[in-house]
């Protein structure tokens, strides 16, 4: 069977591709799929620039898309219809986080045949295979959504895969690889947290599975080898979770002298012990999740960190060159003048590393949705394509706010206009070898500045990225 899949990612993205990272959801379900048999195609919107009807010669007679909540949807039910038009008789499924917290409301929609929940790649396997052969019967396909009669049928769960092993590798040879900025790699699934916001709790409802690290380390020389890939990016929120995985493919690394250089996004606690093996296996920097410096907020969404615990990790990843980049939440319910005031001093009092704010987005079905829903802050989208424009809390309705605007706009002014300037006065400030370990050979610190900036300088500026909705 031929079948396209679709990462309906926004337009304004595939201008800048520099910005896009691997659609790794997608690349382990073709892997699957070809291993089936099937003749796979991805168009990914992110660097692809090609319209539905570019895809005509190919005929898929299924389509399946990666949709996630936001302003993707609108172009996800565009191309959904488009194909709908262009080729009779086509099958559309729709996958990922937002058709598995809202199934009934989006397969309410006649363009859309059937919805995965949960993992895909074993249900795709089957839905293609039924619809090749009859076998399985399709009330029978776990995590499966399906119309009867007008009628729409919610067939049991999936299960999550225990073993991530048994994957075959992703198909990285069905995209343009050099058009990616960043490599990156998805080598876990789930997340202990509890956070209000994210939608990781509801999803997964506690699961959790890791790739070992033999094999993460064998997919970054693949990538390497064929593709000359130098810098990895581990695109998932809990890499470093799994201490004992950590440390064995930290190990592995430093072992087999794996020439590739990586960071990746951890839970604050991380150990001096750990932190400096990662250092020496290549870890660049590492991404964490404050979201507040306001003892009282960071409890409100169920964070499980404490202030102190952030000073401490912050300190320790500059004690071994590896850069920090902190992740913060604006916009916050319930967030008042004060609060904001005590983030904005626990970010001088880290001396100002590189930071994000990300204005707070609802994402439906999360206990902190529940909340504004029940407060009255917005009213809940009754239809899927009201969810496109769920952008963030502000934009929908500015008025809950407890933090002047101006007070808001100010903070992330300060923020864009330094933003590529805050990494180099932190590394020199308080880790001034870090430069060497971005030179092709220890003691070249002018190659290695030079690579700083353009990592920098070429990076995103800190409001598209998201947390909790990974691809």
């Amino acid at each position: 069977m031929k079948i396209l899949l679709v990462n309906p990612a926004r337009k304004h993205l595939a201008t800048f591709g520099h910005h896009s990272v691997f659609p790794n959801s997608l690349l382990y379900i073709a892997a699957v799929l070809e291993k089936a048999g099937h003749d796979v195609r991805i168009y990914d919107n992110q660097v692809d620039l090609r319209e539905p009807k570019d895809f005509v010669e190919f005929n898929p007679q299924l389509v399946g898309f990666s949709v996630l909540s936001g302003p993707n949807i609108a172009e996800a039910i565009q191309q959904t219809k488009e194909f709908k038009a262009l080729l009779p008789g086509v099958k559309t499924v729709w996958g990922n986080v937002h058709p598995s917290v809202l199934p009934e409301q989006t397969a309410a929609e006649d363009y859309i045949d059937y919805l995965c929940i949960g993992a895909g790649e074993y249900m795709m396997s089957e839905l293609a295979s039924h619809l090749e052969t009859g076998a399985p019967s399709i009330d029978r396909i776990k995590g499966l959504v399906w119309k009867n009669n007008g009628n729409t049928v919610v067939n049991e769960p999936s299960e999550f895969i225990k073993n991530l092993d048994e994957l075959p590798d992703p198909a990285w040879h069905l995209i343009d690889v050099p058009k990616y900025w960043e490599k990156s790699l998805n080598t876990s699934r789930g997340c202990p947290s509890k956070c209000t916001f994210c939608y990781s709790p509801l999803f997964y409802k506690g699961y959790s599975g890791d790739l070992s690290a033999e094999r993460i380390v064998s997919q970054i020389e693949h990538l390497y080898r064929a593709y000359g890939v130098k810098f990895m990016r581990f695109f998932e929120d809990t890499f470093t979770c799994n201490r004992d995985r950590l440390r064995k493919f930290c190990e592995l690394m430093i072992e087999r002298k794996v020439p590739v250089q990586w960071d990746c996004d951890s839970r604050i606690g991380l150990s001096d012990e750990d932190i400096g093996l990662m250092s020496k296996a290549g870890c660049l920097s590492v991404g964490l999740g404050i979201e507040s410096g306001s003892p009282r907020v960071i409890k409100f969404i169920k964070k499980g960190i404490t202030v102190k615990a952030v000073e401490e990790t912050i300190e320790r990843l500059a004690r071994h060159k590896i850069m920090p980049r902190l992740y913060f939440i604006a916009e916050l319910p319930t967030e008042t003048v004060e609060e904001f005031k005590e983030t904005q001093d626990l970010i001088k009092r880290l001396d100002k590393p590189p930071y994000q704010y990300m204005p707070y987005m609802p994402f439906p079905a999360t206990v902190l949705y529940d909340y504004i829903i029940k407060e009255g802050l917005i009213q809940e989208p009754k239809h899927l394509a009201e969810w496109a424009g769920v952008l963030t809390l502000r934009s929908m309705n500015p008025s809950y706010l407890k933090v002047p605007p101006e007070m808001l706009d100010k903070a992330l002014d300060d923020l864009r206009d330094m933003y590529f300037l805050r990494p180099l006065r932190f590394a020199l400030r308080h880790m001034p070898l870090y430069f060497t370990r971005l030179a092709p050979t220890p003691g070249n610190l002018l190659k290695g500045l030079k690579r700083f900036w353009l990592y920098f300088s070429t990076r995103p500026l800190p409001e598209g990225r998201i947390r909790g909705q990974l691809r």
